[in-house]
């Protein structure tokens, strides 16, 4: 690369709430690979103007854009291209995979998602699941993979009662109607729920606290929560639960994986991809319509000590096999050389993928 080219663009949205995405975005600017060029990182307000997009993606030569502005941007990103300059598009989830959007909004957002993806000179997803998705929508193949990473964690030690933990933002995408229903009909065992997230859809929020009635001794509804805080929270979990009606992956199933801490999530998700990750699935898949089902999962792990210990065991032995963030950044940096028609020497990064 020319001096002038040694230098990513990345742009993100500035949300005003922690999301899985931009979790991944900053874990990837955290952990990328001393020998790539650096990296310049765009945050923009969102929803944003088109002229603002094509401004930021023609700073630089070569530049990742998140798929929340660029799915939506794809003018930009053609202008862009026109342009000479090369767009990495990172899509965490298809924007018309979102809730409480009408035919019309999700035909809308498909239209300009699809043009997007055929515009860009890269596209990366999260999971091998998202790839296949993207490519069923889009038609689009030879999407890049790049899973995300976990930080090392200390053992999280057991709880007498058992401790269910669901983390992600109160709505109807993260499903924690079903966890509440389920929860419910095993009111009769012994246990603790905390549901830990910001709220993003109100009436949902007070529908999950009407059916919470039934616990109202043993169940919290807890705000977002990020360094120590989450950390603390995350040990004091003995089961995960992700059962998203639509999941791409699923870091907060790795994340338990990282503390020995198995997981129930959503069958025909992502984020069965996230369990195996670190091998043999640590927890099983339920459906995520059936509260009924669900209910007898988690029936089965608060009566069998067998099968918390199981389970528990096989989460301990994944820890040492799941991806890193190293790797994940690794990915994006090969991908973004690639994208100018750079090889090999420009991304030589001091932490090895294992």
């Amino acid at each position: 690369m020319t001096p002038g080219d040694a230098v990513i663009g990345f742009v993100e949205p500035d949300l005003p709430r922690p999301s899985g995405g931009s979790t991944y975005n900053a874990h990837v600017i955290e952990s990328w690979p001393t020998g790539a060029p650096s990296l310049q990182r765009h945050r923009l307000p969102w929803p944003c103007a088109d002229e603002a997009v094509q401004g930021v993606l023609t700073r630089q030569r070569v530049t990742i854009v998140d798929g929340l502005i660029g799915s939506e941007r794809p003018g930009a990103i053609e202008a862009a291209r026109a342009a000479g300059h090369e767009v990495v598009l990172l899509v965490h989830m298809p924007r018309p995979a979102d809730t409480g959007l009408d035919d019309a909004e999700r035909t809308r957002l498909a239209a300009l998602e699809a043009r997007a993806v055929r515009a860009s000179s890269a596209v990366v997803v999260p999971s091998e699941w998202a790839a296949h998705d993207l490519e069923r929508r889009y038609g689009r193949t030879e999407l890049v993979v790049a899973l995300p990473g976990v930080e090392p964690a200390p053992f999280a030690q057991p709880h007498d009662p058992p401790v269910l933990l669901q983390l992600g933002a109160i709505s109807p995408l993260k499903n924690q109607l079903l966890t509440v229903r389920a929860a419910v009909a095993c009111r009769d065992l012994d246990f603790r729920l905390r549901l830990v997230g910001p709220v993003l859809d109100e009436a949902y929020a007070a529908r999950v606290a009407d059916a919470l009635a039934p616990l109202y001794d043993r169940v919290t509804l807890e705000p977002p929560v990020c360094g120590e805080s989450r950390e603390a929270v995350l040990a004091g979990a003995d089961l995960m639960l992700s059962v998203a009606v639509r999941e791409t992956y699923g870091l907060t199933v790795t994340e338990g994986l990282a503390r020995g801490i198995p997981a129930v999530v959503g069958r025909g998700t992502g984020a069965e991809e996230a369990l195996g990750a670190g091998g043999e699935p640590a927890g099983t898949a339920a459906d995520t319509g059936d509260p009924a089902e669900l209910a007898d999962v988690l029936r089965a792990f608060l009566k069998s000590d067998d099968l918390r210990h199981r389970w528990r065991a096989t989460a301990l032995a994944s820890r040492e096999r799941l991806p890193t963030w190293q790797s994940t950044a690794q990915t994006l940096a090969e991908t973004c050389a690639s994208a100018q028609g750079e090889v090999g020497q420009d991304v030589v990064a001091e932490h090895e993928a294992p």
